[in-house]
């Protein structure tokens, strides 16, 4: 995070407040100790997928639905969507569902153990197309080496977007990187088996491409 030390505290007191309270709510207390994923999830949860900007939650509460032995954390900043999510939580009384609300381009690092998830999502990020705004995408050279810390070996990246320079970008930047291989192509159109966000629906009844690009992480 390139910015002053003032600024950074500035941004841990307002990243560490937050409207919305809940037992499945994981809230920093303390700057530089992370949270224990572990002692966050039930028990018999030993494994662990993470979802960068889990919007309405819809692919989230699909896997969670469908696996329930892996616990799923969504870092999602806009709290109506955490809300929205948690509604459908209970109705399908899934406990292995846990929420953070803090920025992660701000924080990543600090909150999160080293090499503790299976998976890392990231779908559809703001693509920020003008040339001045690109410096604000989420797909940059050092959040790259953060996620790879987080990996577990043989870990994998999923990520998806409708914006054909941020894919080509995305795939340029993985290519600086051997530590992430990529198994049968380097990007594909389809991911067949996996849920659907509504967003991602709506893409692609517009007749939008979608460009998915997996890695694994490797020593």
């Amino acid at each position: 995070m390139l910015v002053s030390p003032e600024i950074q505290e500035k941004l841990w007191k307002f990243t560490t407040k937050t409207s919305y309270q809940s037992d499945y709510l994981l809230q920093p207390k303390e700057r530089g100790k992370k949270i224990d994923l572990k002692k966050s999830f039930p028990g018999q949860i030993q494994n662990f997928v993470l979802e960068l900007g889990s919007g309405w939650g819809e692919v989230a509460i699909e896997l969670a639905k469908n696996d329930r032995q892996t616990g799923y954390l969504l870092m999602e900043k806009k709290v109506n969507r955490i809300i929205h999510t948690e509604k459908q939580r209970q109705t399908l009384g899934l406990e292995n569902i846990r929420y953070m609300t803090v920025n992660f381009q701000w924080f990543f690092d600090e909150l999160l153990e080293k090499e503790i998830f299976d998976k890392i999502i990231i779908n559809f990020p703001d693509p920020w197309p003008k040339k001045k705004h690109r410096k604000n995408r989420l797909m940059q050279g050092h959040m790259l080496e953060q996620i790879y810390d987080l990996l577990k070996p043989g870990g994998q990246l999923l990520f998806a977007t409708d914006y054909g320079p941020y894919a080509r970008r995305t795939i340029s930047l993985f290519r600086k990187f051997p530590k992430y291989v990529w198994d049968k192509k380097e990007y594909e159109f389809e991911r067949p088996g996996f849920p659907v966000s509504f967003f991602e629906a709506e893409k692609r009844n517009e007749g939008k491409r979608i460009y998915y690009i997996n890695r694994t992480k490797v020593n």
